[in-house]
């Protein structure tokens, strides 16, 4: 029954988000954790970064400068069957449309705050890109999680995701704070039992496929600087901002 409730909520989720043309150089999906651990000031540093990114020129250059380009779509998620298109798909192709992207993302309202069930987004995730209409555009998750650990649930999704040829970016959030418990302990963003903190979980267990990273926000209100560069690498599909202090990091 679990089973059945789950593929009827992906379909629904693919169903509900409109598919753009196949002419599109990306298909991008930003999926953010909004869970509990996520306080009210946070999501708002979050939402602020993303409408800043989204209007940076340097940003907003890329977009232009891709010639086909770019579908996009935001998605919240939170615990199990908890998962939300939230804007998109969306076809960026030059500043207008890119600047009412994140201003629409920062307009609108907290989805969820619960438990935090990655593996599970990253699964829906990835059906709503394989449901899409595009071509031989390169398709991206692009996740955004305070969440430090999963208990190695993610790394089949992640495999299966890369079979289809989708890649999966990281763009995990350290901040330091309690965020659960770990073996009895309470457990911190930036701390991981001899796993290499939250940015070795990144790498091992979620990111994968053509030119996968993780690049770390060192705090919530680093947010949107991070995110920026984090697009201008996807956007491009190249490497040319790798030197930039942020723990940016191919798998």
């Amino acid at each position: 029954m679990r089973m059945k409730l789950l593929a009827a909520a992906l379909l629904a989720l693919a169903a509900l988000a409109p598919r753009p043309a196949a002419a599109v150089d990306l298909a991008l999906v930003l999926l953010t954790d909004v869970s509990g651990s996520m306080g009210d000031d946070d999501f708002a540093m979050v939402k602020a970064g993303y409408k800043a990114a989204f209007a940076d020129p340097e940003v907003m250059a890329a977009v232009r400068a891709n010639g086909g380009g770019i579908a996009v779509a935001y998605v919240e998620f939170s615990g199990e069957g908890e998962t939300k298109v939230v804007k998109g798909w969306d076809l960026l192709t030059d500043e207008a449309s890119t600047r009412a992207f994140g201003a629409a993302v920062a307009d609108a309202p907290r989805s969820f705050r619960g438990n935090t069930a990655l593996a599970a987004s990253l699964r829906e995730a990835t059906r709503l890109l394989e449901a899409g209409d595009f071509g031989s555009a390169r398709r991206i998750i692009d996740i955004a999680s305070d969440h430090p650990t999963d208990g190695g649930r993610s790394a089949p999704v992640r495999d299966a995701a890369v079979a289809a040829g989708i890649t999966i970016n990281a763009l995990p959030i350290v901040d330091g704070r309690i965020v659960g418990t770990y073996d009895g302990h309470m457990t911190y963003s930036a701390w991981q039992p001899g796993q290499g903190g939250i940015m070795g979980f990144y790498r091992r267990d979620v990111i994968g496929g053509a030119g996968s990273f993780a690049l770390a926000a060192h705090d919530y209100s680093a947010f949107g600087e991070a995110l920026k560069r984090k697009l201008l690498l996807e956007i491009a599909g190249r490497r040319e901002h790798r030197h930039v202090p942020l723990q940016l990091a191919a798998e």
